[in-house]
């Protein structure tokens, strides 16, 4: 059984495909920061939560993709009374998984695409929370939310004592090798937060993919993490060359990655990313689009 790994008194995480925080209290009260894909996730979180002889009373979710929060439904159904929190907006995807498969496609998704990838089971939603910098208390503990948007539209990330949990606002090195074109939704808001993320007064920063990074190591990763962001954009605009539609775009990028798309699920999200950068380079200044015979073309902009 996997074990809680303590990172300071009341702060530990429970390492996984999906790192899950766990915040406590002298008394036992835990509080979960997210809580992993799927059921088995949601066990194995319960599990170790007990192990350490902690009362699990809560699950704040950071945001709504169906990774961070597919254990909710377990952890409901096995925790009388349990309390879910949910970033504003956010919080109807997670009453609604549908919608993720639905924004990712455009229109009613292809069985292929409702799945537990990209479609968790519905989550109920006790209390939502806005995302702006400040405090939430929960179940007696007073955590800190920081708005942490780009890889979501309102994701957050949750501060206690010198541990900061912050979701998807960046990724561990590892994660950064693996996936040449880490996902995002708002590529401003996405390089925004890792400048802001520097700023933010912790110790310790779990991501949700990767290993945990101390302050001492804090600016390499997220210099990475903002190349990784600059090379995909860097990508995607040589892609568009002297002209091209979104799709004749994403095949350009995605036939140069060493892990192409292999599936529906990993195609889709690799479009909505590159859709994101390609409103990037919109609106500043570097691509037009205009409508060639009922094409929509993105173009390079005229000096």
């Amino acid at each position: 059984m996997q074990e809680l790994v303590q990172l300071a008194e009341g702060c530990g995480y429970l390492p996984g495909g999906v790192n899950a925080g766990v915040v406590w209290a002298p008394d036992g009260r835990a509080v979960a920061v997210d809580t992993g894909g799927d059921r088995e996730a949601g066990r194995n979180l319960l599990r170790a939560v007990q192990a350490r002889g902690l009362r699990l009373v809560a699950v704040v979710n950071t945001h709504s993709h169906a990774d961070h929060y597919g254990g909710n439904d377990y952890l409901l159904r096995q925790v009388p009374h349990l309390e879910v929190w949910a970033p504003v907006f956010e919080e109807a995807v997670l009453r609604n998984p549908y919608l993720e498969p639905f924004y990712l496609y455009g229109a009613r998704p292809p069985e292929a695409l409702q799945n537990k990838w990209l479609m968790a089971k519905p989550s109920a939603v006790h209390h939502v929370y806005p995302t702006g910098d400040g405090e939430l208390q929960v179940a007696g503990l007073m955590l800190r939310v920081h708005r942490a948007d780009g890889h979501a539209t309102r994701q957050a990330a949750v501060g206690f004592g010198p541990v900061c949990y912050a979701a998807d606002s960046f990724f561990g090195p590892e994660v950064l090798e693996k996936y040449e074109v880490p996902f995002t939704h708002d590529v401003a808001g996405q390089l925004d937060t890792l400048e802001r993320l520097r700023g933010w007064p912790y110790e310790w920063f779990v991501p949700g993919h990767g290993a945990p990074v101390g302050r001492p190591d804090l600016a390499r990763v997220l210099d990475a993490n903002v190349r990784a962001v600059r090379q995909a954009t860097e990508r995607v605009r040589r892609a568009v060359g002297s002209g091209a539609t979104a799709d004749e775009v994403v095949h350009r990028v995605a036939e140069q990655l060493r892990l192409p798309p292999t599936n529906p699920s990993t195609y889709f999200l690799l479009r909505a990313t590159v859709m994101a950068h390609l409103t990037y380079l919109l609106e500043a200044g570097q691509l037009s689009w205009v409508l060639d015979r009922g094409a929509l073309r993105w173009l390079p902009a005229a000096d």
